[in-house]
């Protein structure tokens, strides 16, 4: 304590301090209830084993998040519970057309105990003008980085005029010639109802998906293209469901079942209709032919889809399964991203001009010897550490920075 001019007692500043650490804690902790997952702080979370995938039937490799925009009517974090209340061993995520909420997702799913699966719904322009989907799920840090490429270019990455970036930014697509130069290390199901392979089947256009997949099975390879089977009690699932896996066995292709889930719960279909109404500027009375047919685009446990799919193929639950480990990729630990490494001047290696940098302004700025001697051994610790986790560019460019600054 101290004493005021007038002899009051007065806390010090110690315990001023020790207020004021306890108040902000106390602060912290009333908020901690309302704070967004992306700003909450979060312990690195244990890799998944493999082992897990071991006594599952089935594995969701078709779904959307509240990340696919005006779609998805769930959120991560109400999908990763419901997955794991189910019995879920694995999850993909496939929101429309972006990656926003990929990182999200595979923490969340790894805090639960679930092996995160990246993956996308992308849509296509195809060659006679028409529009399809395919699902595209990571199997390795390339697959995932052709993953975000498609990505942006379906967002107008590659546009010139101003508007026809705006048009894609509203409205992403991807010209279908683009997936053949970005298909490595990616696993491709042939998509939901709207995909270019089912359509042509449910149309009776069957030498056309025949061709329509076989392209497929030229870009990926055959043992990464799957015919994805869908079955959410809407008219004509089962007769095209039949007739896809008749062209997979034709074509020498294997079959999977999906989920095309849009929602955690049942109860959920009414906020995913009202999402549909807004994205079409319609009311719900309007929009009866844009919204899903009914409310079985829900999640499902894994017992459930393994009985619902043996009734079209034996290996269709189980192909999801094989799929699941073939997709090893991890967003939170392979994600192997490298800073710039900018060329010097000197035709130096990066560290070696940070370096001689370092020890040119070294010498200027440190003249006893004790210190300078100090100094030599402080840089040359800092020097380990910025070789070690290269970090050599991204000094270099902020040195550039600060020289433009002067």
């Amino acid at each position: 304590m101290t004493r005021g001019r007038r002899g009051e007692e007065r806390p010090g500043v110690m315990e001023r301090r020790e207020h004021s650490d306890a108040r902000r804690h106390e602060m912290e902790a009333a908020s901690a209830a309302d704070t967004p997952r992306s700003y909450a702080p979060r312990d690195p979370a244990l890799p998944v084993p493999i082992e897990v995938l071991d006594d599952t039937p089935y594995v969701e490799l078709h779904l959307h998040s509240n990340y696919s925009l005006l779609d998805g009517a769930s959120s991560i974090d109400e999908l990763v519970a419901a997955a794991h209340a189910q019995g879920h061993r694995a999850l993909a995520l496939t929101d429309h057309n972006g990656m926003y909420g990929s990182m999200e997702f595979a923490r969340a799913a790894k805090e639960a105990g679930l092996r995160p699966i990246t993956g996308l719904e992308l849509e296509f322009l195809e060659e006679d003008g028409t529009r399809s989907h395919l699902t595209l799920l990571a199997e390795t840090q390339q697959g995932y980085a052709h993953l975000c490429r498609l990505s942006s270019i379906a967002f107008g990455l590659r546009e010139e005029r101003a508007e026809a970036k705006e048009a894609r930014r509203l409205d992403p697509l991807l010209p279908i010639a683009q997936l053949a130069a970005h298909a490595g290390g990616l696993i491709a199901l042939s998509g939901c109802r709207e995909g270019r392979v089912p359509s042509l089947v449910a149309a009776g256009r069957v030498p056309e998906a025949e061709a329509a997949l076989e392209r497929l099975a030229c870009w990926f390879g055959r043992d990464s293209v799957f015919v994805e089977l869908q079955d959410n009690y809407v008219f004509g699932d089962r007769p095209r469901n039949l007739a896809l896996v008749a062209l997979a066995e034709r074509a020498g292709v294997g079959v999977v079942g999906t989920g095309d889930v849009h929602y955690h719960e049942r109860d959920r279909h009414r906020l995913q209709d009202v999402l549909v109404a807004i994205r079409h500027r319609k009311t719900l009375d309007e929009c009866h032919r844009e919204r899903r047919p009914n409310a079985e685009f829900y999640l499902r446990s894994p017992q459930q889809q393994a009985r619902r799919f043996a009734s079209y193929h034996p290996e269709a639950a189980a192909n999801s399964v094989r799929i699941a480990r073939r997709c090893d990729f991890d967003l939170t630990e392979d994600l192997g991203y490298r800073l710039p490494s900018p060329k010097t001047e000197s035709g130096r290696a990066p560290i070696d001009e940070l370096e001689h940098i370092c020890r040119t302004e070294l010498t200027k700025r440190y003249v006893s010897a004790t210190e300078r001697e100090q100094a030599d051994e402080r840089l040359a610790l800092e020097l380990r550490l910025v070789a070690k986790h290269n970090l050599a560019g991204f000094f270099l460019i902020y040195h550039e920075v600060f020289r433009l600054a002067e």
